[in-house]
C-alpha cells in the first residue's frame, strides 16, 4: 500500500518557482514542456525547461544577443573529430 509518508515536524518539499508563476502559468508552462518533449523527443525535460524558461522572462533583443554570440564565440573545449 502506498500512503503517503508523512514525518512530524517536517514539511513535504515544495517545487521551485524562481520566476514566480501564478498557478495558470505553471499549467501553461506544464502544457507547453509536454509539447515540447512530444515534439522533439530526443530532448531532456531539463534543457525544454531552460529553453521555455528563457523565452518566456526574456526580451526578443536579449535572445537575439545570446544567439549572437553562440554564433560567433568560439567553443571553450575543443570539439573531438569523429
Amino acid at each position: 500500500m502506498n500512503a503517503p509518508f508523512e514525518i512530524e515536524g517536517l514539511e513535504k518539499k515544495v517545487a521551485d518557482n524562481h520566476f514566480n508563476y501564478t498557478e495558470e502559468q505553471l499549467q501553461e508552462k506544464k502544457l507547453a514542456l509536454k509539447t515540447m518533449l512530444e515534439l522533439y523527443p530526443g530532448v531532456e525535460p531539463y534543457y525544454a525547461e531552460l529553453v521555455y524558461d528563457l523565452c518566456k522572462n526574456s526580451t526578443q533583443e536579449e535572445i537575439d544577443i545570446i544567439k549572437h554570440k553562440v554564433e560567433t564565440t568560439p567553443p571553450k573545449h575543443k570539439i573531438p573529430k569523429i
